[in-house]
């Protein structure tokens, strides 16, 4: 292509051609379309002549010409294919990049904060479930967070299930709970102290079938609102072990019912969520590695608590959680869209920390015998296993 053609194209394209340049121009335009079309008819039919006249040899012209312009072709379409590729690879590393440093930011880092939230919100929410998150940072920005589902049965905690969810920059994009056929998921069942409530008959006679050894999970409620430090005392006489307490947090579920009855319950398990903040650390070493990077271990120690007391440091704890999940509307709201968390922390603020509701396991025999504690109103049994247990 000529210097001159080319700024008559510049100038074409300016629109400061005259009328006689511009009609040139174009005619010149329409002539090279017709070559390109030519062209590609050529290529078309150089390949059915090859096939139809296989007798053609290499020093034919027009095949040679066919030769030539289909070699330009497949030329064209590999340099386009190099040049995706190549894309695609570059901004697969710089994702990568950002990823990593989005997610390892602060102290602590992004990845443990999502971490913390996620494996909050269901401990709130979802009685004597505990997940032990694992997370795995993608190229996309974006980072996938997987653990198995347990719950306390007797002295063991059992695999009822697999978590799995994953994020985009700061938005959980998808989650999902499978649970398996031992760990079938069902709604908790608990009812509010002088409310009409449930007849829990079927889970006492069930009790009362069960073989003696055999440890079970049930969701007791009880006849008055009590303290932390009220609810535990209930259990130093009793070979029985609370893993999980239901708080009063008004009309902040959209899936409790009218009649006292609650399906979705809010509450802390009787082992407090530590937080990063909370631990002590009592080692720390650093060691330098290739390319200038320091490596840090530490290890650090949760704060002692008594096993039947402690009721405040629990309340504190639990206010700590509640608040933190509230800072992540973007977590919470689709974790558990039903939950009102915001109007939660209002009313346990101004009301207190009021249970209402416990996930006690042990030997069954010994779940039976709170049929005649006059605190106890309902009962409803979850898991049941073969005997594990160790005597209290």
């Amino acid at each position: 292509m000529s210097e001159e053609f080319k700024e008559k194209m510049k100038k074409y394209t300016e629109g400061t051609l005259s009328e006689e340049e511009r009609i040139e121009v174009e005619k010149e335009l329409e002539k090279m379309e017709l070559y390109q079309s030519y062209m590609e008819e050529m290529m078309q039919e150089g390949s059915e002549a090859e096939i139809k006249h296989p007798q053609w040899d290499a020093d034919t012209p027009r095949l040679n010409e066919v030769r030539i312009l289909q070699k330009g072709k497949w030329k064209a379409r590999f340099s386009s294919a190099f040049i995706v590729i190549s894309m695609f690879l570059l901004f697969t590393v710089i994702t990568s990049i950002g990823t990593m440093v989005f997610y390892t930011w602060g102290e602590p880092d992004r990845g443990e904060q999502y971490r913390d939230v996620v494996s909050s919100t269901i401990a709130l929410t979802q009685p004597n479930v505990i997940v032990n998150l694992s997370s795995n940072a993608g190229p996309y920005v974006g980072i996938k967070l997987t653990s198995e589902i347990k719950k306390q049965v007797g002295a063991a905690r059992i695999t009822v299930g697999e978590f799995s969810g994953s994020f985009f920059l700061n938005f959980l994009r998808t989650y999902d709970f499978t649970w398996n056929e031992q760990g079938q998921y069902s709604n908790a069942l608990f009812q509010l102290p002088e409310s009409e409530g449930f007849n829990s008959d079927a889970d006492w006679n069930r009790l009362k079938m069960l073989p003696e050894g055999t440890v079970a999970e049930a969701y007791v409620s009880y006849q008055n609102y009590l303290t932390t430090d009220e609810l535990l005392a209930q259990f130093k006489d009793k070979n029985l072990d609370p893993v999980w307490f239901a708080v009063d947090n008004g009309k902040n579920n959209r899936l409790n019912y009218d009649d006292g009855i609650i399906t979705e319950p809010l509450g802390f398990p009787s082992h407090p969520i530590w937080h990063s903040d909370d631990m002590t650390v009592t080692n720390r070493t650093e060691s330098k590695k290739g390319w200038g990077m320091t490596v840090t271990m530490q290890s650090s120690s949760a704060p002692s608590i008594d096993t039947y007391g402690d009721g405040d440091l629990r309340n504190a704890n639990f206010m700590k959680t509640l608040r933190l999940i509230q800072q992540y509307p973007l977590i919470t709201k689709r974790l558990v869209p039903f939950y009102d968390i915001d109007g939660s922390v209002s009313y346990i603020e101004e009301h207190g920390v009021r249970l209402y509701g416990a996930v006690v396991t042990g030997p069954t025999k010994e779940l039976l015998k709170l049929k005649d504690d006059p605190l106890v109103s309902n009962i409803r049994i979850g898991k049941v296993t073969l005997w594990d247990w160790n005597e209290r």
